[in-house]
């Protein structure tokens, strides 16, 4: 695997594509500039020798009777590099003055550099380009003449000569290009390396590193401070790994606790099998107030028995089953209220407000234990002495029950990890309550949330649906 991760990195990194591409898409924009340019040098190199005619014909105008020798003919169109050259002029086109070459030639093509298109110089520039290799090919070019009189000038010249300079100028632009590549390819490649592929670089190394051991602290990622999307990327990635590695511990701890646990539930279930056998001597006893009791704490005994074997069970694969049948609602509130001791003469007072008929279908223990949970932590936050009152509010398809006390509140820095275990425990406890509490809701359908929380006290609120 860190083979071919290797293997990668040196063949088909992103560093070496960014830099091709780079480099392919300059020769590309070269390219689409070199093809009009390639026609302005060519529309240019004529004229500018249209230009050297207009100035070697006006040798003819100082000649006497407009006549030159052949020897100054042959050396002005030697130098000039042309066949022949004419000038005209309007309403005397039939009285030329002209520089022709002794030996006859035959002009192959003719161009007028007047009114000319910008789609006809392209085209006679690739032209000129694709059969640069002719020979003896004259071409003829028409021009506006140079003086007082409007007229034209014309010139013979042969194409061999276009075509090197033409080649001349194409290599020059080539050897630019390749340099102007080389040069924004390097200096892109730089920027964009900085950029773009050295972070992500880091980033892909870190995560391969983290995906092989992410409890290694040492190799944990250390984000930029920048403001676009890589920093983004970065600093989300840190915060992935940082609660990856946080749910990795956190369920080390569970495996742990769930090892201590499995060690110490032998002997606690038989410490409560020796209490429920004293509970079932009690039973025996005639006395109205242990005959009122006795059934409270015999099902109390046989809850925590129930409660040991399903704390083994939190944080393992399979989800707890439930055992649904109908109950009094109103009861199991009772039963919590002995359960945490708050009888007539404690100080805390738990107000059942549940209506006495009230019917609730689900599983009477885990119903129970999320009532129990949720008044404990409601006992520990009050203190010595308050209130808690449970209501209830039944609709056509669900249930609401309303747990309230008049504590302080809870912190706004508890309330980000409220369910969440080992978040949010307190004086002694584990954080675990509520966490499983919202388990088993959810289990149920239905939902537990803190419906508010204030300096004057809290409300957990508890939704069930109603199943027929």
């Amino acid at each position: 695997m860190l083979g071919n991760i290797k293997f990668l990195s040196i063949k088909e990194s992103l560093s070496a594509r960014l830099l091709l591409f780079t480099f392919c898409f300059v020769l590309i924009a070269e390219v689409v500039i070199y093809v009009p340019s390639i026609a302005n040098f060519r529309e240019n190199w004529i004229n500018q020798k249209l230009a050297e005619a207009n100035i070697a014909i006006l040798v003819i105008e100082a000649a006497p009777d407009f006549m030159v020798s052949r020897l100054l003919a042959d050396e002005l169109l030697t130098s000039t590099e042309n066949y022949s050259i004419v000038r005209t002029f309007e309403g005397a086109e039939d009285f030329p003055q002209a520089l022709m070459a002794a030996d006859p030639f035959e002009v192959s093509e003719y161009f007028d550099m007047r009114n000319l298109s910008w789609f006809q110089s392209v085209r006679d520039a690739l032209d000129t380009l694709v059969n640069m290799n002719r020979t003896g090919y004259l071409i003829e070019a028409r021009g506006t003449s140079m003086g007082d009189e409007p007229g034209e000038i014309i010139i013979v010249f042969d194409e061999a000569l276009l075509c090197a300079d033409m080649l001349t100028y194409s290599l020059n632009i080539v050897i630019l290009s390749i340099i102007i590549s080389i040069l924004v390819a390097a200096l892109l490649y730089y920027s964009l390396s900085n950029l773009l592929v050295r972070p992500v670089k880091n980033i892909t190394d870190n995560m391969i590193a983290f995906r092989h051991a992410p409890e290694d602290m040492t190799r944990q990622f250390e984000p930029e401070d920048r403001e676009d999307e890589i920093g983004v990327v970065m600093r989300e990635l840190a915060k992935m790994q940082d609660d990856v590695r946080k749910a990795l511990n956190q369920k080390d701890h569970l495996a742990k606790l769930g090892g201590a646990i499995s060690n110490i539930n032998h002997d606690l279930r038989n410490m409560l099998s020796s209490a429920q056998l004293v509970s079932d001597h009690l039973s025996t006893i005639d006395n109205p107030v242990v005959q009122q009791l006795a059934p409270r704490f015999v099902k109390a005994i046989d809850r925590a028995i129930r409660l040991c074997e399903h704390t083994l069970e939190y944080g393992g694969s399979q989800a707890e089953e439930l055992h649904v049948r109908t109950f009094n609602l109103h009861n199991l509130v009772d039963d919590v209220t002995t359960s945490l001791g708050l009888f007539d003469q404690s100080q805390i007072t738990l107000h059942n407000k549940v209506d006495k008929d009230q019917k609730l279908t689900g599983d009477n223990d885990q119903i129970f234990r999320v009532l129990m949970n949720i008044c404990r932590n409601a006992v520990q936050a009050i203190g010595e002495s308050g209130n808690i009152i449970v209501k209830s509010e039944q609709s056509n398809d669900r249930i609401t029950i309303d747990i309230t006390d008049d504590a302080l509140g809870i912190p706004e820095k508890i309330k980000e990890n409220l369910f969440q275990p080992f978040k949010t425990g307190s004086r002694g406890g584990t954080g675990l309550g509520l966490a499983i509490s919202k388990e088993i809701i959810t289990a149920h359908g239905g939902t537990l949330d803190l419906l508010e929380s204030s300096p004057k006290g809290s409300t957990f609120r508890i939704i069930l649906p109603i199943h027929h």
